[in-house]
């Protein structure tokens, strides 16, 4: 639905268990999109977060005014939010560890820790027997021990934040710069599509390009660099279904 700095959040459906990854943006927004593509956010059964970031949470509150799903996420992040002691979010806080799978029917999920910023970042992997989806945004670097859990998904969903010769020349301010360029911050284009070339396989189809800078980075930028990469590993980005995930929600991508 949203991706970005100005807001993200993301639905899955698999059967009966419908699950949002962050609520970064307005309830409004988020109900608009989900009814746009033909879905309820009132059905929505389970909420996962990333991160406790404003662009990740924002539209928490009044989403929780509208349904009466868990929330899965870190220790971190829910003492972050202050979770615990609230009366809304109390009871619904289901705490995850990272590399310990829960289920949620038929639907294997993996939590796993990530490197940003904020108190205890998660990616999420979502599996059937058949099927799989890697969720992989704001992070400065992937742990070299987690690549053969992350490989052969059928889906990424990849954070390609930046272009560092275009962040490095950018008017922001030299504190957010170094932010971003360090292990807790983001991806660059680069390392973005290294740790891509490392984990797909001939099972992988789908990548969906998220958390793309709007003064740092352009589409272009990253297929070129993508593109440069998977040759240099032998791989090739032509095999793929590539999208690029900004403020104006994608349409529906079926496994």
């Amino acid at each position: 639905m949203a991706s970005g700095s100005k807001g993200n959040a993301t639905y899955i459906e698999h059967n009966q268990t419908k699950i949002l990854i962050d609520a970064g943006i307005s309830f409004k927004r988020m109900k608009e999109a989900m009814q746009d593509a033909g879905f309820d956010i009132h059905q929505v059964t389970h909420v996962f977060l990333t991160h406790e970031h404003v662009d990740h949470v924002k539209g928490m509150d009044t989403l929780y005014k509208n349904i009466n799903a868990p929330i899965y996420t870190s220790a971190g992040t829910a003492k972050a939010m202050s979770y615990y002691q609230s009366s809304v979010y109390q009871t619904k806080i289901r705490i995850v560890e990272p590399l310990e799978e829960f289920y949620l029917d038929d639907l294997t999920i993996i939590p796993f820790p990530l490197s940003h910023d904020a108190r205890d970042p998660i990616g999420f992997i979502l599996k059937t027997k058949d099927k799989k989806i890697a969720y992989i945004t704001d992070t400065g670097y992937i742990r070299e021990g987690l690549i053969p859990l992350l490989s052969n998904a059928d889906l990424y969903y990849m954070e390609a934040n930046h272009d560092p010769y275009l962040l490095k020349n950018s008017p922001r301010p030299f504190h957010t710069i170094k932010r971003i360029l360090t292990e807790k911050g983001h991806l660059s284009n680069e390392d973005s599509a290294y740790y891509f070339s490392q984990m797909m396989g001939t099972q992988t189809k789908t990548l969906i390009m998220a958390h793309i800078s709007d003064e740092c980075n352009t589409n272009d930028i990253i297929k070129r660099t993508y593109e440069d990469v998977l040759i240099a590993h032998q791989k090739d980005l032509d095999t793929l279904e590539v999208h690029y995930a900004s403020q104006v929600p994608l349409k529906v991508i079926e496994l």
